[in-house]
């Protein structure tokens, strides 16, 4: 059993346990797309650069055989920098409860079980502020304050500055032409902005309800295998039957989290489509940044010789254990360091599906 419980709370383990945890993608659509699809970024100091990259657009143009070549400009670059997130935590766990409790499901103590247990919690906690904060990169603007994660020490903004625009027709409204004008209203403003074809949609439930109440849809999914949008939508994914509706690759996210002492919150807002390029661009609009962070590496006390030693460094996710004496028992330290990034925000669409009401002036 000590040999176990030694082996178990190496920083390997511990961190790669960490990282198998926070892998659950039903409940957290935004933060897996970054990392199924953006682009790794490293940084090497406490913030993370990232270049915008504006590419031309015009024609070149035409010139006789006898012409010399037309200069043509260099890219567009924007130098862009913002500090990361460290997000961090810890749990006390006393001798008590590791090998006198019994383990959740079971009716015998098991210290492995309960460590584990104790681990998947903080895992998730991470990964739900993982979630928090590509959400918002999605939407445009990461807002970090103690009202909006409440227990942050510390207030930051990112603002990527991506493309925004409102729905002609209230999708709300069943009578709205939402496949014949609205989608391609989308895809054209889309390509407008980025110069890419629109391929994925990105949104939640409310606006599954429009589209499922839609008049115009409704008489689409009269036709041959049309039935098949009307059934319920698997929310972790992407769903093939929407491809056939303006040809976008629908994915509706339904996660949530539930702050403590308060009501449930949703990562994303209602009401809201997120419209980007096929995953194969990806990697040229969203990048997934992770800074170093240095844990312990050996025992707590050694000889100056050997103080390099006492040091692991890692990148992004980690953890790792320390004995506590009063009370005797161990304290888990578990965190990630990093920022989801959008490096081209011309190709990130945030379309409004119903327009807020302008208030009039007095």
């Amino acid at each position: 059993m000590t040999t176990a419980i030694d082996d178990l709370l190496s920083v390997e383990t511990l961190t790669g346990m960490i990282q198998t945890f926070a892998d659950q993608a039903e409940n957290r659509s935004c933060s897996a797309l970054f990392s199924r699809a953006a682009r790794p970024l490293y940084p090497e100091g406490d913030s993370a650069s990232w270049d915008e990259v504006v590419f031309s657009r015009h024609l070149a143009p035409v010139s006789g055989p006898d012409s010399p070549h037309t200069r043509a400009k260099r890219l567009g670059r924007s130098k862009r920098s913002s500090s990361m997130a460290m997000v961090k935590v810890y749990k006390d766990l006393p001798s008590s409860h590791l090998f006198l409790q019994r383990a959740p499901g079971s009716n015998m103590a098991d210290a492995e079980a309960v460590l584990t247990a104790e681990l998947e919690d903080l895992a998730n906690l991470i990964a739900n502020t993982k979630e928090f904060l590509a959400c918002g990169a999605l939407l445009g603007k990461i807002e970090v304050s103690p009202q909006t994660v409440p227990g942050s020490d510390i207030n930051f903004t990112v603002d990527f500055g991506n493309n925004k625009a409102d729905a002609q027709q209230a999708w709300n409204d069943p009578a709205a032409e939402i496949r014949s004008k609205e989608m391609l209203r989308i895809k054209q403003l889309f390509k407008d902005q980025s110069g890419m074809r629109a391929a994925i949609g990105i949104t939640e439930p409310t606006v599954e309800g429009y589209l499922v109440q839609n008049v115009e849809i409704r008489e689409f999914a009269k036709q041959p295998l049309g039935a098949v949008i009307l059934r319920n939508l698997n929310l972790s994914g992407v769903n093939p039957q929407w491809e056939i509706l303006a040809g976008l690759s629908w994915q509706f996210t339904d996660g949530t989290y539930k702050p403590e002492n308060a009501d449930v919150q949703r990562y994303f807002p209602n009401d809201h489509v997120v419209v980007l390029p096929g995953e194969n661009r990806l990697p040229q609009v969203l990048g997934w940044a992770e800074g170093k962070v240095h844990v312990p590496a050996g025992p707590l006390a050694a000889g100056a010789q050997s103080a390099l030693s006492l040091i692991q460094e890692l990148r992004g996710t980690y953890a790792y254990a320390e004995v506590r004496t009063d009370p005797v028992g161990i304290r888990v330290y578990a965190g990630w360091y990093g920022l989801p990034v959008v490096l081209n925000p011309n190709a990130v669409l945030t379309y409004r599906v119903v327009p807020q009401a302008v208030t009039p002036a007095p």
